[in-house]
């Protein structure tokens, strides 16, 4: 019998937060949920265990409703934490999977070299090579020793272990503050065979790391390739939907079935000027429940800051963030309904002559993400297509080669795709096949 054990009693002092680093948000989830998920499709694991600390149980306990997971008190430190986690296996289990719920990245293919590594040895190491030089040094202030770097590794988790010998190698430290469970076996005279891990399986404990979780995230999150939610009898409101994506995605919409609203100042059936926040919310009432709000408004000009007047500046903020905040926040969505907003690839740096288009689209993602956390309630998400053949990015960029361009039809289909998900936080790239 199988157990996993995630490890996520620590208080996030190194990373300098009231919130303990395993329960912040990436892309609209906690990260130990994030984690929790790479180990559920295992239906070796007869059973994962939760250590948490104690103001924490019963937040967790309400978070998590799978029957495999339980959930337990953890201890002051991380090697206590263990050994309470392997008492509550029982003596039932055989092996025993532990891994740290800051490391969100596991992939699936290092954890089934950890469970095949079991089938042949006691104790098992995820490990990486070093990029850097390993420097030995006593004091702080002084080398000792530069030692082969082929010869030294980086540990990461998960470690996986024979149950009974954990538990000898626990009962058996000669102190009770190790930062590694391996390092117990080591101490019994034991080999600890080592599995390969991945760059991305990082540990989460500050700032930066958070930072390049994001990226990460980012990289990590792609579309689903199975359908899965019809969306026959839907009705999904589409801002900007007279041209480019916005006009694709409603073609689509009707293909499927669904009943798309186009709202805009030039739109036949729902003519509205959306940078007004009283005539938005008084469409949106008229509106009534939607399944759906897609944000499609933009308007790009190429010129430099300084030579924009006044009127063009407040233009543009309107236009493309103005409009988008005022449908998100006058729309009446539905329980389990979808928000998605249009960005650019341009969020990721200002870019020369449409600092204030790009300056938007990166205040698109922050906000997305912000309420996706607001609103678990929806399934919020942000759309970032690569350079799109729209007749906005044709008429500013008309020496552009076309066969470099995304068509709005391949946007809107990966719109289509994620409408009949269940996604939400995150932040999905559409990138040129």
């Amino acid at each position: 019998m199988i157990k996993a054990i995630l490890l996520m009693s620590g208080t996030g002092e190194r990373f300098g937060s009231a919130i303990p680093k395993q329960f912040l948000n990436l892309s609209g989830k906690k990260i130990y949920l994030h984690t929790l998920e790479a180990f559920l499709p295992f239906t070796e694991f007869q059973e994962i265990i939760l250590v948490c600390r104690k103001e924490h149980l019963e937040e967790v306990r309400k978070e998590v409703t799978d029957p495999r997971v339980r959930v337990i008190e953890g201890g002051h430190t991380r090697q206590d934490s263990s050994y309470r986690g392997l008492i509550a296996c029982g003596t039932e289990t055989t092996h025993v999977v532990i891994h740290d719920a800051v490391r969100p990245f596991i992939s699936h293919q290092i954890i089934q070299d950890n469970l095949d590594a079991l089938k042949k040895h006691d104790a098992v190491d995820t490990c990486i090579p070093s990029a850097d030089t390993i420097v030995h040094a006593k004091s702080f202030d002084t080398i000792t020793d530069i030692p082969p770097r082929a010869e030294y590794l980086r540990g990461q988790t998960p470690q996986s272990f024979s149950y009974p010998l954990i538990l000898e190698a626990h009962e058996k430290a000669p102190d009770q503050n190790a930062s590694d469970d391996c390092r117990l076996v080591l101490n019994l005279s034991l080999p600890v065979h080592i599995v390969p891990g991945a760059e991305s399986n990082i540990k989460i404990t500050g700032e930066l790391d958070l930072f390049l979780a994001e990226q990460l995230m980012r990289q990590k999150s792609s579309f689903p390739g199975k359908e899965a939610i019809s969306l026959k009898g839907k009705t999904f409101a589409i801002t900007g939907g007279t041209g480019g994506i916005g006009s694709a995605l409603a073609t689509l919409l009707k293909k499927e079935g669904a009943t798309p609203l186009i709202l805009s100042k030039s739109s036949p059936d729902y003519p509205v000027d959306l940078t007004n926040f009283e005539a938005t919310q008084k469409l949106f009432q008229s509106l009534g429940p939607l399944d759906g709000l897609i944000n499609c408004v933009g308007h790009l000009s190429i010129k430099p800051f300084h030579a924009l007047s006044s009127q063009e500046i407040d233009h543009l903020i309107a236009t493309n963030l103005h409009t988008l905040l005022y449908s998100c926040h006058a729309a009446q969505i539905k329980p389990s309904g979808h928000i998605i907003n249009l960005s650019s690839s341009s969020f990721s740096r200002g870019r020369k002559s449409y600092t204030l288009y790009s300056s938007a689209k990166a205040a698109i993602v922050n906000f997305t993400q912000g309420l996706a956390e607001e609103r678990p309630d929806l399934h919020i998400n942000a759309i970032v297509p690569q350079r799109t053949a729209t007749p906005m990015r044709t008429s500013n960029f008309p020496s552009e080669d076309p066969s470099t361009l995304l068509s709005p039809e391949e946007v809107s289909q990966e719109i289509l795709l994620l409408l009949k998900q269940k996604a939400t936080g995150s932040l999905f790239e559409v990138r040129k096949k």
